[in-house]
């Protein structure tokens, strides 16, 4: 029997520049934010981060390689409020044939996926950089589908120029009819979403996979959703390792410990993250929530005060909006619910 849908509507010292910072394995890092580096250096792509040690790919003697860094010393980077190193990050490294090579400089980010650091607000996790597309990735039951994360996710993408698709798994544990009518909002704002079962395959998974040809993704989404399987699938091998939800909690068991980045048959390439459970939106100020919906743009202009912040005001053109059906009532309950977790 299908189911129904269940949604859950360093300190930091400056001497000329320089900052210092501490890494998990106690060791100073000086960040640096002069331009050059050696003339031996060479350029890599970063495809994973775990503690001090860094993958990166790079070309070696003519050939791809995947060369193991340290990050320790003094590193050039403009990221003095964020982990210094992301997978999908270009940077600089010293090479060394019989010891660690060492990283020495992160290159600027073209663009990047981001959240509130869980264990510091005042700081910015960077889960991945550079990238084209962010795949939203949920599934309809087990863990139950929470369009919430999936209203955070989009403003997060809108905040760094990221074009976003969602994608709803499991969908053989449903009603189609049922959850293409819950999605419709996301449609009618511009978004392609897609309806897969990772598990059993079928024409839109295959649809997916054409959309991220030659594109450099992320995909981010709940534990438990099935990322594991569609990444498998999605690869061609086992990259993955796939464990059932938790029967204790019902919710998902992460299997993805990191970040990490893989090439796609064609050209281009996705990370896949580890999944998340909160998301806390980062740089984003209450004064301009209101512009990232764009639910609203037809109507705040329209609000009696120009400082509206379309949550109690009397002649509010969003408020009026939601209550006479125009705007989604539950896009405007995630509107309310990101504007009261951001600080004044």
């Amino acid at each position: 029997m299908k189911s129904k849908i269940h949604i859950i509507s360093d300190s930091e010292k400056l001497q000329k520049h320089i900052a210092i910072r501490k890494s998990r394995s106690n060791e100073l890092v000086l960040i640096s934010n002069k331009n050059s580096v050696s003339r031996g250096a060479i350029r890599g792509k970063v495809v994973s981060i775990v503690g001090k040690y860094v993958m990166v790919e790079a070309k070696i003697n003519g050939a791809l390689e995947d060369v193991r860094c340290v990050q320790t010393g003094t590193i050039i980077s403009k990221s003095k409020h964020s982990n210094l190193i992301a997978a999908g990050d270009e940077v600089y490294f010293d090479y060394s044939n019989s010891g660690l090579s060492k990283v020495v400089k992160v290159c600027d980010r073209v663009s990047k996926f981001s959240r509130i650091s869980p264990s510091n607000r005042h700081k910015e996790q960077v889960i991945a950089a550079n990238l084209d597309t962010l795949i939203i990735f949920a599934s309809v039951f087990e863990p139950m589908l929470n369009t919430r994360l999936i209203d955070r996710y989009l403003v997060a993408a809108r905040l760094n120029k990221i074009v976003p698709l969602i994608c709803i798994n499991k969908i053989d544990l449903c009603s189609v009819a049922e959850l293409s009518g819950l999605m419709s909002v996301y449609k009618k704002l511009g978004i392609e979403v897609h309806f897969i079962s990772s598990l059993y395959g079928g024409a839109e998974l295959d649809k997916l996979k054409a959309k991220i040809i030659n594109k450099k993704s992320v995909i981010s989404g709940n534990s438990g959703s099935g990322k594991s399987t569609f990444m498998n699938a999605l690869l061609g091998y086992k990259a993955q390792i796939v464990k059932e939800i938790s029967d204790r909690t019902n919710k998902g068991i992460h299997t993805t410990s990191f970040s990490r980045l893989y090439k796609l048959s064609r050209k281009g390439w996705i990370i896949d993250t580890p999944g998340l459970r909160e998301f806390g939106i980062w740089d984003l100020d209450k004064e301009e929530i209101g512009v990232i919906f764009p639910d609203f743009n037809d109507y705040y202009l329209h609000c009696k005060y120009t400082s509206c912040t379309h949550t109690h005001e009397p002649s509010c053109a969003v408020i009026n909006a939601v209550e006479d059906g125009t705007i989604d009532a539950e896009r405007y309950n995630s509107y309310l619910n990101i504007y009261e977790s951001l600080e004044k």
